[in-house]
């Protein structure tokens, strides 16, 4: 007994261990204590951790995947630009597909596109492990849903698009109806543009709502998730000018390269009337959704994304719309002096109204005590006592509904006093009632012991 009295003193000594079902207290033994456990860390029980293993755990967890981030970052842009590089030498300086240049550039694309499909793999891996630790699983491929391997599958697809090397052609019909085989490059590399998504991966990995444990630990506690709809919508709240800004440039800068790219890919010698300052003419009006006629795609691929910069922009406009609405409308202070002022304007037609209300039944009282002889006078002042009550009613409406959207110390000290007000004219009311009650009450008795005085007159009788 003073053995185990001896161990539990001891300040190394954890004070209960957690195995997912019960809290069990425990000493200092080779199976839970890590500083004698032999297995790496892990208990008898398995993969089950001590807290403070857990913590360290996951935050070389996140550190790596944020490094897994980064690299996927660095190759989705490398292989954007390589791409690029390679559309350029066939589009302005006739760099054949068939080159060893363009077989070259092909092959390094491919590289980056199998290592950046391998970092996707890792991302995900590396996600499971932290979510096994959050929930307390031992095996990491049990916290794995179906829209996870959704989500897995989406990126792969997505990202494993790209230029292949060698010369691939079909068959493409103008809108004109003139036949002739080009390369798939084109629709290849445009699809290969939507590996910038991996900006924005890049973007919220970095982010200090996702770096910082406070907020996850306030997140949980709070029920919500912090994920990348948390941090866009942060964004958007600290700083929408500048993500909208930054999105309507990108979309513009790469709604151009993927035009001229569709254009110059079939209209080869066209090089001069699909220039970048024709082109970027083309998405600007486009994109704005002006649309002047003045100048039109001439491929399907062209038409596309004609189709696509009109959706955007018309995204783009919304958001901008709910932007500068957020910004015009009043601070919580400018509230607080407008109702304010409204309050009292509602006062002063109420006062008003009741000032005219008594000067009417006034006229009124007056008019009558001649008879008959001024009927149109006490018409016309009965018609303003009307309108002067039906001032007082809508003025009374339009102070309820003062302030309703405002959630401040002012108006809740409004709202009390109104509440006050309408329970003290109830319980005025009760009183009444319960006064009035009293009296039938005693009248009652009254009648009643008449009654009885009349029976015991009439049985003398």
């Amino acid at each position: 007994m003073n053995d185990v009295c001896l161990e539990m003193d001891n300040p190394k000594t954890p004070l209960c261990k957690s195995d997912r079902i019960m809290m069990k207290y425990m000493g200092n033994n080779p199976e839970t204590d890590p500083k004698k456990n032999t297995n790496g860390g892990k208990t008898g029980n398995g993969n089950i951790l001590p807290l403070g293993a857990k913590i360290k755990r996951r935050t070389s967890l996140v550190n790596r995947r944020r490094w897994i981030v980064n690299i996927e970052f660095f190759l989705a842009m490398v292989g954007i630009i390589i791409m690029m590089i390679e559309t350029e030498l066939f589009i302005k300086y006739k760099v054949e597909k068939t080159s060893m240049t363009s077989f070259s550039l092909k092959c390094v694309i491919s590289a980056t596109t199998a290592m950046l499909l391998v970092s996707i793999c890792m991302y995900y891996y590396t996600g499971a492990q932290i979510k096994a630790i959050d929930t307390g699983v031992k095996d990491w491929v049990s916290v794995i849903s179906s829209w996870t391997v959704l989500s897995m599958t989406t990126e792969l697809l997505v990202c494993s698009i790209h230029p292949f090397p060698g010369d691939l052609k079909m068959e493409y019909v103008s809108p004109i109806g003139t036949g002739h085989k080009v390369s798939v490059d084109a629709v290849l590399s445009i699809v290969m543009m939507s590996r910038l998504y991996l900006v924005a991966k890049f973007a919220v990995a970095h982010s200090r709502l996702l770096t910082d444990t406070s907020t996850h630990s306030i997140g949980a506690l709070s029920k919500v998730k912090i994920n990348t709809l948390f941090v866009f919508k942060a964004a958007m709240t600290n700083k929408p000018g500048q993500l909208l800004l930054f999105v309507m440039i990108m979309t513009f800068l790469v709604n151009c390269w993927a035009m001229r790219t569709c254009e110059l890919y079939y209209e080869r010698g066209n090089i001069e009337k699909n220039s970048y300052l024709e082109i970027m003419w083309l998405i600007a009006i486009t994109f704005l959704t002006v649309g002047y006629g003045d100048k039109t795609p001439r491929s399907y691929c062209g038409r596309y994304i004609s189709i696509v910069t009109g959706a955007m922009g018309v995204v783009t406009t919304a958001l901008l719309v709910a932007i500068i609405a957020r910004q015009l409308e009043q601070s919580r202070p400018e509230r607080y002096v407008f109702n304010f002022v409204s309050r009292m304007q509602v006062k002063y037609r109420i006062k008003t109204a009741a000032a005219n209300v008594i000067k009417a039944t006034l006229r009124i009282w007056i008019l009558r005590q001649y008879g008959d002889e001024f009927k149109r006078e006490i018409r016309k002042y009965d018609d303003k006592l009307k309108q002067g009550l039906k001032e007082i009613k809508n003025a009374k409406e339009e102070m309820e509904h003062i302030g309703e959207d405002a959630v401040g110390i002012v108006d809740v000290i409004h709202g009390v006093e109104r509440i006050g007000l309408q329970l003290e004219k109830k319980l005025n009311r009760i009183d009444y009632l319960e006064k009035h009650i009293t009296d039938l009450q005693d009248q009652f008795q009254t009648i009643d012991q008449k009654l009885e005085d009349i029976k015991g007159m009439l049985l003398k009788r």
